[in-house]
C-alpha cells in the first residue's frame, strides 16, 4: 500500500463565498492506533454539518481541512486494540470531529462507531445512512425514550417535524418498524409524497397550525415530538400539541424563548448531537456500534431502505463543488453521495 494519498479540502474557508475553494492535495496515509481502523474510502455522503465545519474554521488557521462524515469502505489495517473488525471487512460509519473528514483515499475511525456494511447495499447506498440513522436511534432510545412511554409501542404517537429530510426519513422508518404511530410533517407536494411512501400514518403541513390538522385525523395530543428540522419555527406549535409531561427533542439549538406551555405542561426538552459520544469518549460509546449493527440487520431484512438520492460518479474538486451547491438548496430529498476509489 502506498504511503501517500489524495485528499480533497481547503485551507482558507473563504466564508464570504458560497463555498470554500476546494483543492486536491497529497498527504501521508494516517496510521491507526489503539481501537482505530484505517479504511479505504469507497463512498462519502454530504451533510449540512459539513457547512458548520467550514464556518467554524478561523481564517488564520492555515491547516488543510477535509470534510465528509458519512462513509462506506474497506478496512485495510487496524490498531493494536481492535477486536470487532479485521482487514478486508466492508464497513459503514459516520465520522467524528475528532478526526479529519473522509473526502480522501483513506480515513481513520474508531471501531466503536462502525458496523459491517449491509450485504444488500452498494457502498454508495450504505454511505447515505450512518449519520442520519445513528441520530435517529439515539433520539428514539436515548433522548425521547419512546419505549418507556407506554406498555407497547402501538400506544405511543410520535410527531416527526421535517419528516422528508435525511434524518426525518430514517426516523420515520425506524419508529414505524418498532410499531410506534408516526405523524410526519412536510410542506411541499413532493416531500409530502415522499413521507407517505415511507408508510407514515398521517402527514401534516408544518407551515400551518398543527392542532387543527391533527384533529382532522382524530388526534388531540401527541406523546412525543422530534424536531428534525426548523426547530425555532416549529417549537411553539409542537408545545401546543404534545401532551402534559410530554417529551420533545431537537437537533438544533432553540434560539427563541421557550413557549409558556413548557412550564405549564412540565414538558421535557432534550437535544441530540450524534457526535457527543465520540467527542467526549463516553463510557457508552459502544452503543453506536450496536445501533449501526441493528441498522445493518434491519436493512438486510428489508425493513429500512437507503435514503440515497444522487450519486456523483467520481470525487474531484469540481464534483465536490457541484454536490455542495446542490446541498445548499435545502430542497434535496434524500442524500447526495460521491463515489471514490
Amino acid at each position: 500500500m502506498t504511503n501517500v494519498m489524495k485528499a480533497y479540502g481547503f485551507y482558507d474557508p473563504k466564508k464570504e463565498q458560497d463555498l470554500p475553494p476546494f483543492e486536491e492535495e497529497e498527504l501521508p496515509v494516517p496510521e491507526p492506533k489503539k481501537r482505530e481502523l484505517l479504511v479505504e474510502v469507497k463512498a462519502v455522503a454530504l451533510n449540512p454539518t459539513d457547512f458548520a465545519t467550514r464556518m467554524m474554521k478561523k481564517s488564520s488557521d492555515d491547516s488543510f481541512t477535509i470534510l465528509g462524515r458519512d462513509v462506506a469502505g474497506v478496512v485495510v489495517s487496524t490498531g493494536e486494540d481492535v477486536t470487532l473488525f479485521k482487514e478486508g471487512d466492508e464497513v459503514f460509519y459516520p465520522g467524528t470531529p475528532n478526526n479529519e473528514g473522509a473526502q480522501a483515499d483513506y480515513h481513520i475511525v474508531d471501531e466503536r462507531m462502525v458496523s459491517i456494511k449491509p450485504k444488500n447495499l452498494s457502498f454508495e447506498e450504505a454511505a447515505a445512512l450512518p449519520l442520519t440513522a445513528l441520530t435517529s436511534y439515539e433520539v428514539i432510545h436515548d433522548r425521547l425514550k419512546l419505549f418507556s412511554l407506554a406498555d407497547k409501542p402501538s400506544n405511543v404517537t410520535v410527531l416527526i417535524v421535517g419528516a422528508a429530510g435525511g434524518v426525518g426519513s430514517i426516523a420515520c422508518q425506524l419508529a414505524l418498524n418498532y410499531g410506534f404511530n408516526v405523524v410526519g410533517t412536510a410542506s411541499r407536494d413532493e416531500s409530502t409524497e415522499h413521507v407517505k411512501s415511507l408508510g407514515v400514518n398521517f402527514v401534516i403541513d408544518h407551515t400551518k397550525p398543527f392542532k387543527d390538522q391533527l384533529k382532522e385525523h382524530g388526534l388531540t395530543t401527541i406523546d412525543a415530538v422530534f424536531l428534525a428540522a426548523r426547530s425555532d419555527d416549529n417549537i411553539k406549535e409542537a408545545a401546543r400539541v404534545v401532551k402534559p409531561q410530554g417529551q420533545l427533542c431537537t437537533l438544533l439549538p432553540i434560539t427563541k424563548p421557550l413557549p409558556g406551555a413548557f412550564f405549564g405542561k412540565s414538558l421535557t426538552l432534550s437535544h441530540e448531537l450524534m457526535y457527543t459520544r465520540s467527542v467526549y469518549g463516553t463510557d457508552d460509546w459502544i452503543k453506536q456500534h450496536e445501533y449501526l449493527t441493528e441498522l445493518k440487520n434491519q436493512v438486510e431484512q428489508g425493513f429500512i431502505t437507503s435514503t440515497l438520492s444522487t450519486v456523483y460518479e467520481e470525487m474531484t474538486t469540481e464534483t465536490l463543488t457541484e454536490a455542495y451547491r446542490q446541498l445548499q438548496t435545502e430542497h434535496t430529498i434524500g442524500k447526495i453521495v460521491l463515489k471514490h476509489n
